[in-house]
């Protein structure tokens, strides 16, 4: 068995979307004032690899505690998809894979963006998922979409709310990296913090390959 990280490393400032709370991870006391090291952290939800409750854009929908267990954990396909920046990503790019593409399944796509992780443009030129794409997943019932880009769209008000609507409730991985060591089928763990009552939580995604 190999285990293959998936999660961006979180560093004291790197850069988010705009509108988001800024990661600080600083030093809150050292073996040599208080005899023991631990470190304050401050971030949004949505920091980093991360994935999306229902109740990020849907108010009444499920909550990072209320989601089950087993909806961040199981096997998973990886569907390569390269595309250049700004590139759409349209329902023609699933079709050679619409066979695997049943109720239940955990369904992650790779376009090469998580290799400009860091970059000025990673959260502004992404590659982008088309509302009708989206409405093409979730009309076959996938449980999980996962992704190396830091959102699924620009359109991300209304792709949002297409995925993690009350009838389809998809969850949403976001920023995976690392995609290239993974085969096309692996065991996917992507746990978050049990946030109570909130909306999303940043994961360690591990690819679990036989």
């Amino acid at each position: 068995m190999k285990l293959i990280d998936l999660s961006h490393p979180l560093i004291h400032g790197q850069a988010n979307f705009p509108m988001d709370p800024k990661l600080s991870i600083v030093p809150h006391s050292t073996t040599a004032d208080l005899k023991y090291n631990m470190t304050q952290v401050v971030m949004a939800t949505h920091q980093g690899t991360h994935l999306d409750a229902m109740f990020h854009f849907v108010d009444g929908g499920k909550t990072i505690d209320q989601m089950p267990l087993d909806w961040f954990y199981g096997e998973a396909i990886l569907h390569r998809i390269p595309k250049a920046p700004g590139e759409e990503i349209t329902v023609d790019d699933f079709k050679s894979i619409e066979d695997k593409l049943r109720p239940g399944t955990r369904l992650i796509y790779e376009t090469g963006w998580f290799r400009r992780f860091g970059e000025a443009d990673y959260f502004s030129a992404f590659p982008s998922l088309t509302q009708d794409a989206a409405r093409y997943l979730v009309s076959r019932g996938i449980r999980m979409l996962g992704m190396d880009t830091p959102t699924p769209s620009r359109d991300w008000f209304e792709v949002h709310h297409i995925l993690l609507a009350r009838e389809a409730e998809v969850v949403v991985v976001e920023g995976l990296t690392n995609l290239d060591q993974v085969p096309e089928s692996f065991v996917f763990s992507g746990f978050p913090l049990n946030f109570k009552g909130r909306d999303g939580s940043p994961i360690r995604a591990v690819a679990i390959v036989a």
